[in-house]
């Protein structure tokens, strides 16, 4: 891909980057919900774990979504989809191209 994707799939995913990012914030949220909620912890102890929490998921935010550019985007694409951000649906609306390096960005 030499860090780069087609003008298809680069205007595809600018205009699901919204979406990206409110599943993803949507995901924290809940979380971060479940732990403010949960029984048998101090209100300290829940603090803690919720700080945690939003400082760590603040780190994987950053990791998909900073230095959004067609430059970059690949990098942020592994990201994206190790988070488990992409659905099948988006995942079919890429071109085969970039389908291929996504798969090959999953082997270690």
């Amino acid at each position: 891909m030499a860090g780069s994707i087609s003008e298809t799939d680069w205007k595809y995913l600018r205009n699901i980057k919204n979406e990206l990012i409110a599943s993803l914030c949507r995901r924290i949220n809940e979380k971060t919900v479940k732990i403010l909620s949960s029984k048998g912890t101090t209100d300290h102890e829940k603090y803690l774990k919720a700080y945690r929490h939003i400082n760590d998921s603040d780190d994987i935010v950053a990791e998909c979504f900073n230095d959004w550019r067609r430059s970059t985007i690949c990098v942020r694409l592994m990201s994206i989809h190790r988070h488990k951000l992409l659905t099948e649906k988006h995942l079919g609306s890429l071109s085969e191209k970039t389908r291929e390096f996504i798969k090959w960005s999953e082997t270690p």
